[in-house]
């Protein structure tokens, strides 16, 4: 879809509205002049800087129109407790130039929750292009929400035109995002109609990432949305991989992962090798299993007050980044009571 002038007969074009708007406001000042009115160079400049507002505001909006003339777009499945991720997921998708859509599950269940305790920071707000928050849902599991965002979400991909949608956690990040077009090459030569971080065929189709037609991603949402309540009938990835075979899409085969977190030590993994896909999530909770140096600083946002992180987070991981005292790092692997707080082991 084009944007047009204002009658639809061609294109629009910022520059020349923009040379139209300062030779309108030219003329209007000259027009006032001739009147006896007496106009500043002050207010003239004022009145030429707004219009330079104007057009550079415009050319940000126009990016976001070229996005959607594009044929594939990003969806992220998320929710509060990604907070501390979701920023650093979200820069790592920046490079792709994709609409971007964050799918937030609703996170206010009490009546004290405010929405500066419960909702991303404005970084990382201005850097999607569109959030979508389901309703407010009380079946319990953390199954029943996300099939709601994917139902939401996939719906909205559709409507607004696109051919492919990519979709990743939002506790996962791309650290070789210009590789992108590898997945892309993959699913061309195989005239494929999607490829995942993992696949088994007739059983598993991963979603902490994949790249597919919009079409039939619509179709296995819808599916799987309208049996919400039924219980034992597997989770999102064993019920995508069940369905991509009843609707006979070709899936691009990859090399999976040892597991299907991607955790550390692992190293297989096509998603991994190309895009760098890594889930900071499950690597947070096995590097201190393990006893190693926590996920990267760099991509934690800490949010106000270090909100971000749990109690015992604050007390370690916050203090060793800010002393570089091992002391706090084995605190968090929980070898002994937290330094200098009086905080036991044992009692995270």
């Amino acid at each position: 879809m084009d944007i047009t002038n204002w009658n639809g007969t061609k294109k629009f074009n910022a520059e020349e509205q923009y040379k139209w708007r300062l030779e309108w406001l030219e003329n209007q000042i000259k027009l006032r002049e001739s009147r006896g009115e007496k106009i500043s160079a002050a207010q003239k400049v004022k009145w030429e800087r707004e219009e330079k507002g104007l057009y550079n505001s415009t050319l940000k909006d126009l990016e976001k129109f070229e996005k959607l003339n594009r044929d594939t777009c990003i969806i992220v499945p998320t929710h509060f407790y990604h907070s501390v991720w979701l920023r650093a997921c979200l820069e790592s998708l920046k490079p792709l130039g994709y609409y971007t859509i964050c799918l937030y599950d609703n996170p206010f269940f009490e009546q004290n929750h405010t929405p500066t305790s419960r909702m991303p920071s404005t970084q990382t707000f201005m850097l999607m292009d569109q959030m979508i928050m389901k309703p407010k849902t009380w079946f319990s599991g953390v199954a029943a929400p996300h099939y709601w965002n994917m139902y939401l979400g996939m719906k909205m991909v559709h409507a607004l035109g696109f051919k492919w949608v990519f979709s990743i956690n939002g506790d996962c990040i791309l650290e070789k995002p210009e590789n992108f077009y590898m997945l892309q090459d993959m699913i061309k030569n195989k005239d494929a109609d999607g490829i995942s971080c993992e696949h088994h065929s007739g059983s598993y189709f991963g979603t902490l990432a994949y790249l597919i037609k919009v079409e039939p991603a619509v179709t296995m949402w819808e599916n799987i949305f309208k049996r919400i309540f039924e219980y034992n009938s597997g989770n999102a990835e064993g019920r995508m991989g069940i369905l991509a075979k009843k609707l006979n899409l070709n899936i691009v085969p990859v090399e999976n992962p040892e597991d299907h977190h991607f955790k550390p030590p692992g190293v297989l993994g096509t998603f991994r090798k190309t895009i760098g896909l890594r889930h900071l999530h499950a690597e947070h909770k096995v590097r201190k299993a393990l006893k190693i140096e926590p996920v990267e600083e760099k991509y934690f946002e800490k949010g106000p007050g270090n909100q971000f992180l749990n109690h015992h987070e604050r007390l370690t991981l916050a203090k060793y980044w800010e002393t570089k005292d091992k002391s706090y790092l084995e605190s968090w692997w929980g070898e002994r009571g937290c330094s200098g707080c009086g905080h036991k082991k044992g009692n995270a």
